[in-house]
C-alpha cells in the first residue's frame, strides 16, 4: 500500500487535524477519518478498549496520546517517559489486559513522539523523546476496517486480529537488563546485539527474499531509494544503496543513510515489489524486511462504450493487488495501463493473486464499484457510458455572499455503496461544475460553509443525461 506521510497542522493541545477523503465518484472507493490527540496524562475516556487497557493507556507517565489511522480511526497510541521502575509497573498492568495476545517490542535508541513532533523536526527531537509507547485497538473499529479495500486496510497479524503492543526504546531511561517481563507477554527483541550486530553499525536493514509459491530462497537484489516529495506534487525516487541476497535469500545493509526511503526487491523472472518504507535518522536500529516475490501473471482486456465501440486512451488501474498468502503486493511503478486504438490493454507484470479493476476516461464513466478479478486474467470486458456534467450557479441576490459556500449532490433515493455523490465549494464566480457523473436523477442543495440548516437552499432534483451538460441555479437563503 502507498505510504501516507503524516504532516498535520497542529490546532491545539487537545484537538488534532482532520483528513477527509471523499469516495464513490464513479468507481472511486469512500472513507473519512479524524486523527486527534493531546499532551499530558489527563485520563482519556475508554472508547471500548479490551478490559485493562485503560490503566496502561492512562498512566501518569504519559506525555502525549493520539488516535488514528487516517482511514477509519480506532488505533490509540499512548506515548510515555519514565525509568525502569515506572516501566515495570506499567508492564505489570499490561500483562492483565484481557486479550489473547500481548506483545512487547524492544528497540535500540530513543523513542520519538508522533504527537509532539509529527514532522520529525531536528530542533524538537530532544523535547519529543519518549521511552515507550503503547498501542491498542478498538476491536469494533478494527472489524469495520476489514471491509475497506485491501490496499487501504491497516496491516497486522496473519489472522488480522488487533494485538495490544508496547514498544520499549532501551537507549533511553529504561535499560533492557532492568526490565522484568511478566508471564504471558510475547517479546520481540529488535536490538542490534540480539541479531549479531553492534551499535556502531547504525541503522541496519536485514532482509530475506523467498519465492511465494515454493517458499524457497531467491538471490534477489535490494535497492534503497530516497523518497523526495516534489513541490508540484508527486515524488522523486533516487537510488542511494543496493545489496544482493545470497543463496539463502538474505541481504544486509549497514549504516543506512538518514531520510525517508523505500525498499525495492527485484529478481529475474519475478514481479518487482516494494518491501517497505522507512524514515531513518542517527538512532541505531535493526529493521527486518521479509519479502516474497511472485512469478508474473498476465492480464488483458478491452474497454468499449455502451454501443460496443472501442475506447482509446482509457486509463485502466488495478487496485487491491494482493498475492496469495502475502497480502498487498505494491509495485514500484504502479499498476496503471492505457488502452490502444482498439481499446485493448495488457500487462505481464502482475503477481499471481487478486486485484480490482478501475477504469477512467474523460467524458465517460463506469458506474459502481471496481471489478474484482483473479490473476492471471484475460479478455476482461469493461463497458463505459457517456458521462453527464452539471454546472451549478448560486444566486446571492437575497443574501450577502459568505466567504465559503458548498454545494452537495446525492443520487435520488439517498447515498448507497457504489453510488455517485459528493460536494464542492463554489468559485469566485459563484459556480461549481461537476463532471464524470453517471446519468440519472440527483438531488442537490447548497449552504454556507460553515453555516446552519436554516441557510440551506431548497433541494432541487435534476435528471442528468450522458454526453450533456445541465445548468441550474440555486437561490441562497
Amino acid at each position: 500500500m502507498p505510504l501516507l506521510q503524516y504532516r498535520p497542522r497542529r490546532l491545539s493541545s487537545s484537538v488534532g487535524f482532520a483528513l477527509v477523503v471523499t469516495l464513490g465518484l464513479c468507481q472511486t472507493p469512500s472513507a473519512w477519518a479524524l486523527i486527534e490527540g493531546g499532551e499530558g496524562n489527563a485520563p482519556v475516556t475508554d472508547p471500548g478498549w479490551p478490559a485493562g487497557a485503560a490503566a496502561v493507556f492512562n498512566t501518569v507517565h504519559r506525555v502525549a496520546w493520539w488516535e488514528g489511522p487516517p482511514l477509519g480511526g480506532g488505533e490509540w497510541h499512548s506515548e510515555c517517559r519514565g525509568d525502569a521502575a515506572a516501566f515495570n509497573e506499567v508492564l505489570a498492568a499490561f500483562a492483565k489486559i484481557d486479550a489473547p495476545k500481548k506483545r512487547l517490542v524492544v528497540h535500540d535508541g530513543v523513542g520519538k513522539s508522533f504527537w509532539l513532533n509529527p514532522n520529525r523536526e531536528e530542533a524538537k527531537r530532544e523535547a519529543a523523546a519518549v521511552d515507550w509507547t503503547f498501542a491498542v485497538w478498538q476491536p469494533d473499529r478494527r472489524a469495520m476496517l476489514r471491509r475497506l479495500p485491501a490496499d487501504l486496510r491497516p496491516r497486522g497479524d496473519k489472522d488480522d486480529s488487533p494485538v495490544p503492543q508496547i514498544d520499549l526504546y532501551a537507549g533511553g531511561h529504561v535499560p533492557w537488563a532492568d526490565v522484568k517481563v511478566p508471564a504471558g507477554i510475547e517479546v520481540i527483541d529488535r536490538r542490534l546485539e540480539a541479531h549479531g550486530f553492534e551499535l556502531t553499525d547504525g541503522v541496519v536493514l536485514d532482509g530475506k527474499v523467498v519465492d511465494l509459491a515454493s517458499q524457497q530462497p531467491i538471490a534477489a537484489m535490494m535497492e534503497l531509494q530516497l523518497v523526495e516529495p516534489q513541490p508540484k506534487g508527486g515524488y522523486k525516487y533516487t537510488k542511494v544503496a543496493t545489496a544482493t541476497a545470497d543463496k539463502s535469500g538474505r541481504w544486509v545493509l549497514k549504516t543506512a543513510p538518514a531520510g525517508w526511503h523505500r525498499i525495492i526487491i527485484a529478481a529475474e523472472g519475478y514481479v518487482p515489489r516494494i518491501a517497505g518504507y522507512g524514515q531513518y535518522d542517527s538512532e541505531p536500529q535493526w529493521i527486518a524486511y521479509e519479502t516474497g516475490l511472485s512469478r508474473p501473471a498476465k492480464v488483458s482486456g478491452t474497454v468499449t462504450d455502451d454501443a460496443g465501440r472501442p475506447l482509446a486512451d482509457a486509463e485502466v488501474r488495478l487496485g487491491d493487488v494482493t498475492a496469495e498468502g502475502s497480502g498487498v503486493y505494491e509495485s514500484p511503478t504502479g499498476y496503471e495501463l492505457k488502452t490502444d486504438a482498439q481499446g485493448r490493454f495488457q500487462s505481464d507484470q502482475l503477481p499471481l493473486g487478486k486485484a480490482t479493476v478501475w477504469v477512467n476516461k474523460p467524458g465517460y464513466c463506469r458506474p459502481g464499484l471496481g471489478l474484482p478479478i483473479e490473476l492471471p486474467a484475460k479478455d476482461i470486458a469493461l463497458k463505459m457510458m457517456q458521462a453527464a456534467a452539471l454546472k451549478v450557479t448560486v444566486d446571492f441576490e437575497a443574501v450577502q455572499r459568505p466567504a465559503g459556500y458548498i454545494v452537495n449532490i446525492s443520487p435520488e433515493g439517498g447515498d448507497v455503496v457504489g453510488s455517485w455523490g459528493g460536494s464542492g465549494n463554489i468559485n469566485a464566480d459563484n459556480f461549481l461544475k461537476f463532471e464524470q457523473i453517471p446519468p440519472g436523477k440527483y438531488v442537490l442543495h447548497g449552504r454556507p460553509n460553515p453555516g446552519s440548516d436554516k441557510q440551506q437552499t431548497d433541494s432541487v432534483t435534476v435528471d442528468l443525461r450522458g454526453g450533456k451538460t445541465t445548468e441550474i441555479t440555486l437561490h441562497a437563503k
